[in-house]
Order: structure tokens, then sequence, then C-alpha cells
């Protein structure tokens, strides 16, 4: 039971109210009157603030003008409830306040509705007929939930146009239509990866021109017209040139350089460089005469000629 109200500052009427002593104890039977405008309702909320720990209460009651946070003090059963400013450091959830807004929720507000009859259930049955109650509500609520679910699969299932049987039609099919029952489910998902094949097509953008690059291909063509025969002829006119520019008669040149190919080792006989950069141009000189070979640029000046 409430036995003092030890503090109030600055929450509506109370600027700075404190109790001291014993002579303003609450008893069994304690009766509070003043005029309108007093406080009454202000002690009533500060009352129902700490039953339902609801800090907002008193904040919504600051006395006007005031700078500093609101406190109370209440000592119910010889334990002092603070409110800090912020918030009380515990709840009293035995207190109960029968007022105006109690009388609106729970029993009459202009006429008696299904709720108004449920709270006064709960205030004639008491604590167990509260949490009975509770219960019955929670499992109302479940019940609504699986309704809701059950009306949104029934919705899906007749959207996919499929016949609905009760358990005596279900009991009635023949095995016949039984045994089809596989075929058919093939045949529906086959239909349904069509569909979705169809829809990934459907996705998929236009096709479009691709230009291909544009080559010069003027060199490429010059060297494939390029044979055998005419990179023999070049080289032929090489040698011929070379013959010509250093020997004084040709008719003897082809004898000359036989012999001299036979009888060379390593060096050049006249100028003695190194003669490795001439061994192809050496070995077509010993090939008979009109068979096809190779000779690298490279090796084309003879003898003394080369760099």
């Amino acid at each position: 039971m409430i036995t003092k109200i030890k503090r109030l500052k600055y929450i509506g009427k109370f600027y700075d109210f404190s109790s001291k002593g014993d002579g303003l104890d609450w008893r069994r039977t304690t009766l509070l009157y003043a005029p309108n405008a007093y406080g009454k309702s202000t002690l009533v909320n500060v009352c129902r603030s700490l039953q339902s720990n609801s800090p907002q209460m008193i904040k919504a009651r600051r006395t006007l003008g005031a700078l500093v946070s609101p406190e109370a003090v209440v000592v119910v059963d010889g334990v002092n409830y603070v409110f800090n400013g912020t918030k009380w450091d515990r709840t009293c959830l035995a207190i109960q306040i029968f007022d105006a807004p109690f009388i609106h929720e729970n029993i009459l507000s202009g006429e008696i509705e299904h709720s108004h009859r449920k709270n006064i259930h709960r205030i004639i049955i008491g604590a167990p007929g509260i949490a009975l109650a509770e219960q019955l509500a929670k499992l109302k609520l479940g019940e609504k939930e699986r309704r809701q679910q059950l009306d949104e699969l029934n919705k899906q299932f007749n959207m996919g146009q499929i016949t609905q049987y009760s358990i005596a039609n279900f009991l009635t099919i023949s095995s016949d239509n039984e045994a089809g029952v596989q075929d058919r489910i093939l045949k529906l998902e086959q239909n349904i990866k069509s569909k979705e094949s169809e829809i990934v097509v459907r996705g998929l953008a236009y096709p479009q021109s691709l230009s291909a690059p544009d080559f010069d291909l003027t060199l490429a063509n010059s060297i494939a017209k390029q044979t055998l025969a005419s990179t023999h002829d070049v080289a032929e006119k090489f040698v011929l040139d070379h013959v010509r520019r250093n020997f004084s008669d040709s008719a003897k040149a082809k004898e000359f350089i036989r012999q001299g190919i036979d009888l060379v080792q390593a060096d050049c006989p006249f100028c003695g460089q190194d003669l490795k950069n001439a061994t192809t141009l050496l070995a077509a000189y010993r090939l008979p005469k009109g068979q096809i070979f190779k000779i690298d640029k490279l090796s084309f000046p003879l003898f003394c000629s080369l760099k």
C-alpha cells in the first residue's frame, strides 16, 4: 500500500513539495480533496507512471517554465520508489487505479462493446482470469494468422487452375488415372522448363552486325606471289653480276670458282676473312646446274666482298 508521497518537484502544481515527519503518512483509507486544477489528476498520473513504468506521463506534466527535470519519491510498503528525472528506479505493479480513463477503457464509453466485456472479466476474475484471457487472446491471434495463411495458399492454388478434390472424391480416383499421374507431372515440368527458357530467350538482346577489322594486305599479297623459281632467278642474277664485276674473263669464272671451292678450308684465300657466313652460298655453288636451291641473302657476297 502507498504510505507516503515523499517528494514531488516541478510536476504540475507541485513546484517543490516534500512531506516530512509522520503527519502526512497515508492510512488504509486516505481521502484527498481539492478544487479543480489543484493537482489531483497530476498525483494520479504520478501513481499511474509508477505502476506502468511510463516516464513520459511525468515528463508531460513538467511544471511550465521549469528548467530542470521533474523529480518524485513515492513510498510503498516502506520502500522508496524514486523518479530521477528520466526514469523510475523500479516499478510497482501492485498499484490499482480506478479513475475516468479506467472507466472509459474498461467499462463504459457511450456504449458497452466487446472490448469492455473482456476487460470487465479481468476485473472480476482477477489474476488467474487475466492469465487465461491473455492465453486465449494469444491462441486467437495464432488462429487468425493460420487462417490468413490458409486463405493465401487457397488463392495461389486457384491461380494455378488446379482442380480441388475432397477426400471422398480423391478416394474414387481410378487406378488408370493414378497410373498416368507421373506422365502428366513430367509433361507439366517440361512445359514449365519451356516457359522458363522462353522467358530467358525473350530477355536476350537482338543480334547486331559486327564490322570486320580492316587490314592492309598489300605486303602479304606481294610475298604470296613469290615462288621458289623467282627466288632462284634473283640469286642467280646476283651471282652473275658479282662475277662480271670481279672477273676479267667471265667464261673462266665458273671453273675458277669450282676449283677454289674444292681447295678452300676455313678462311678466304684472298683476304683471310671467316667464311662461315657464306656457307649457304658456297653450298649453292656445289649444286648441279638446274637444281633448285635456297640462298640466304646474308650469304650472297662472295669471298672478299663479304661484310
